[in-house]
């Protein structure tokens, strides 16, 4: 990417990729997967080009002061996938952006969604349950998983060729070619798993979570540390004996399974769109009409480094 001006005669690149989500779809396993091969900001989510622009180009690019400049220079940014007013500053900046979607089944990914803002909530916040969150969603117009429309604007915006889609079931079957399929895209050489601390990781998943007090919080973060500190085995060999469930449940509460009913009532209200989505890319989204199974496997190694 040829650079640009950010102010007071200073030139600097812009990222030649951008990743620009949806959330829940792998995006902090991939940054930690690329970070040392491609040029990421310090920060993960900057969040420039939506809430922070008014900071100015120079803001921006201070993210990327210290990384080499040999490098393909981009940036993993979940939120951006829906937001007009972010695809057009990034157009208008970065017209020959490349930039990657990876796409979820919708009802897996609001319920990931839901477990992952359900498990951030503070004390005493009343906590719905997932119909009432996803309901509450659309009664807000919020988009939920119109992703051939926004596909089809981002294509609009920076051309067909510069618009990569994945999906996330290949990230969680074939990590290692999802990775190459980003990285022969956005031109960088390939990344072997093999060598990386990420090789053994699976992507972020949020199936338990702190209960809502100030006692259980502490016994949680005390976990957390002994997970930190070489006792995940322990905890994992605790979880099994029926002591072990005992205390662990004082301080930890497990999430509800998403319910079929749930799943479907998602994947028929999106239906069209994935439709159009299987039509746009060729690929056969059965698995994520209704009537398939309601959710993935769970993951057996999260990013989240702590086994509650």
């Amino acid at each position: 990417m040829e650079p640009v001006e950010i102010g007071n005669g200073r030139h600097e690149r812009l990222p030649d990729f951008i990743h620009v989500g949806p959330p829940r779809t792998g995006t902090t396993w991939l940054h930690e997967a690329l970070a040392g091969h491609v040029a990421l900001p310090a920060q993960k989510e900057t969040l420039f080009f939506e809430f922070r622009y008014d900071l100015g180009l120079k803001w921006y690019t201070n993210f990327f002061k210290d990384t080499p400049a040999d490098l393909h220079r981009g940036e993993i940014a979940p939120s951006y996938f829906a937001n007009a007013i972010a695809r057009e500053r990034i157009q208008r900046h970065i017209p020959n952006c490349k930039i990657i979607c990876t796409l979820r089944d919708p009802a897996t990914r609001l319920y990931s969604q839901y477990r992952f803002q359900r498990r951030g909530r503070r004390s005493g916040q009343r906590s719905q349950d997932f119909t009432e969150y996803w309901q509450t969603l659309v009664h807000w117009g919020s988009d939920l998983c119109s992703y051939a429309t926004q596909i089809r604007r981002w294509q609009d915006a920076f051309g067909v060729d510069r618009v990569l889609v994945l999906f996330y079931e290949d990230l969680t079957s074939d990590p290692q070619g999802y990775l190459n399929k980003f990285c022969d895209f956005v031109e960088a050489p390939r990344v072997a798993l093999e060598k990386s601390p990420v090789e053994d990781v699976k992507v972020l998943s949020v199936w338990s979570g702190a209960r809502k007090n100030s006692i259980s919080k502490i016994g949680a973060n005390s976990i957390h540390w002994l997970a930190q500190h070489g006792g995940a085995s322990l905890i994992r060999r605790s979880k099994q004996t029926q002591i072990g469930q005992r205390v662990r449940g004082l301080f930890v509460e497990d999430y509800e399974p998403l319910s079929q009913t749930s799943a479907d009532s998602i994947r028929h209200m999106m239906l069209p769109e994935t439709e159009q989505l299987e039509r746009m890319t060729g690929r056969d989204l059965s698995s994520w009409k209704p009537g398939a199974p309601r959710e993935e496997k769970r993951a057996t190694k999260e990013t989240e480094g702590h086994p509650l």
